[in-house]
């Protein structure tokens, strides 16, 4: 049988009951003292009025649970398991914020839409009408008390506010509805790239890769494998979607690049959070020259002075990344005039522990409202063949355009990208979105500020996995 080891819970839980099927219950599983259970004294914020910071965390969870309860129609009340301990190894610059995952996946289930495929349990649930494991939990799901103190990512901290106002911490409410996605089944039935005794999960029935031009449940385990890693070309390949893609992303901006002809076409970009707006004609493109010196090694990372201010006045400065911060960076090469700037990533920015990702790194900065020139990014490979050709003295001419026929973060089919970094990630490759969606989305990787508090694509992909929403549910759109 379920039990729900707190009265706080079981009261919660009991006002819900009684309004019918089909919710999203939070079992609390921390022990005494701990998690949700911590009695360390708490002032309220915005939406969230608990006394304690155990029961502000508990209000957080159970007000993005009645978030997706409104957006999933389901006649099966879906269970998770909540668990809020410390997870080990937190740096000052690093950690994992949360995890979660189905309890357990069903195939060949009653009704079932398609054989030989593993649902969720809690989709299968859905699709049968019954709970077909009525003495376990749907959904696991834990997150990272560890946040709280200095020592996990410094100042930063958990925000339990409901307003959205989370500032420099992180916004708890954003995180839970993430990893219910992934408790949903925005997920794997087993290790990537392997299948559950070889049959395919839901979503891997939509994992398409544009240069196969296969499904993953169309390909081998060995071109699965290369897969993962085929940065820009693993996509989404559902209807619906495909369909909403174009009410929330916004239309892509490229670097296009007109000469040389070996350089000629467009480039993924990343934006920088600061300096001035991306659109409009860039120019010539020039490396930026500095001095060696403590502050960065390399004579092209901008972390000093520019010492060829004369060639980059007028003109868009590529610099390599790494060494100092981006602000830095920029600031030195709007005081030599250049009109715009472009982050070339490379190898030396990179370690074992911080592996490439063949992506364009995004760019965060502060007290940098003095800059006023476009900041834009591109990956490593494409930052190495332009430096292949500065090296060679080309005149590289470029501008940045926006592209109404193709969505940011979405393939010229208009396929939303799934995350396929160069270099595996575990626990992050595949089952999120591309990093350059813009505006970001609640299934990236990593949660971002500017989100708003509804579900965006989320919904859609778990529309073509099977799930349906409530009768009169709008979901949110973008101009």
């Amino acid at each position: 049988m379920r039990r729900l080891p707190l009265l706080l819970l079981m009261l919660v839980v009991a006002a819900h009951a009684m309004a019918g099927t089909g919710k999203i219950i939070i079992i609390n599983s921390d022990a005494p003292g701990q998690g949700f259970n911590d009695s360390t004294p708490a002032t309220a914020v915005p939406g969230n009025p608990g006394t304690t910071r155990g029961e502000q965390r508990l209000n957080v969870f159970l007000a993005a649970a009645e978030h997706w309860r409104k957006v999933i129609d389901t006649n099966v009340d879906i269970i998770a398991d909540a668990r809020f301990p410390v997870i080990p190894g937190c740096t000052a610059e690093e950690a994992i914020l949360g995890q979660a995952a189905p309890q357990s996946w069903r195939e060949n289930f009653p009704n079932a839409p398609k054989q030989n495929t593993w649902y969720p349990i809690a989709l299968a649930n859905k699709f049968a009408n019954t709970d077909m494991e009525p003495s376990t939990t749907d959904i696991f799901v834990q997150f990272n008390s560890g946040l709280d103190n200095a020592t996990c990512l410094g100042a930063t901290s958990w925000y339990y506010g409901l307003d959205g106002n989370a500032g420099n911490d992180v916004d708890l409410y954003m995180v839970v509805l993430h990893e219910l996605g992934h408790g949903l089944g925005i997920s794997g039935a087993f290790s990537d790239p392997d299948f559950r005794g070889g049959h395919p999960s839901i979503f891997d029935t939509h994992a398409f890769d544009r240069s196969l031009g296969l499904r993953w449940d169309q390909m081998s385990r060995a071109q699965r494998q290369v897969s993962m890693t085929n940065t820009g070309n693993l996509v989404w390949d559902g209807p619906s979607t495909r369909d909403a893609a174009p009410r929330i992303l916004e239309p892509a901006t490229t670097l296009t690049i007109t000469e040389p002809a070996a350089l000629a076409g467009n480039f993924d970009i990343g934006r920088a959070d600061f300096g001035g707006s991306v659109a409009g004609l860039l120019g010539r493109i020039v490396r930026a020259s500095d001095e060696a010196n403590t502050s960065g090694n390399s004579t092209t990372d901008a972390c000093t002075a520019l010492t060829n201010a004369s060639a980059i006045a007028g003109n868009v400065a590529f610099i390599d990344r790494g060494s100092c911060t981006f602000v830095q960076k920029a600031r030195n090469a709007q005081t030599a005039g250049a009109t715009a700037v472009i982050i070339g990533d490379r190898s030396a920015s990179y370690s074992a522990e911080n592996p490439p990702t063949c992506l364009p790194p995004g760019m965060h900065g502060e007290d940098a409202d003095d800059i006023t020139i476009p900041i834009i990014s591109i990956g490593i490979n494409d930052a190495t063949n332009v430096n292949t050709q500065l090296t060679g003295s080309a005149t590289i001419q470029g501008l940045l355009r926006s592209d109404p026929s193709q969505r940011a973060g979405a393939s010229s089919e208009g396929y939303v990208r799934l995350f396929a970094p160069c270099t595996l990630q575990p626990g992050s490759s595949v089952h999120h979105w591309d990093v350059t969606a813009t505006p970001n989305l609640l299934m990236e990787p990593n949660i971002n500020s500017d989100l708003l508090h509804d579900v965006d694509l989320t919904m859609y992909m778990l529309i073509d996995m099977g799930w349906t929403t409530r009768t009169g549910r709008r979901f949110l759109k973008r101009p």
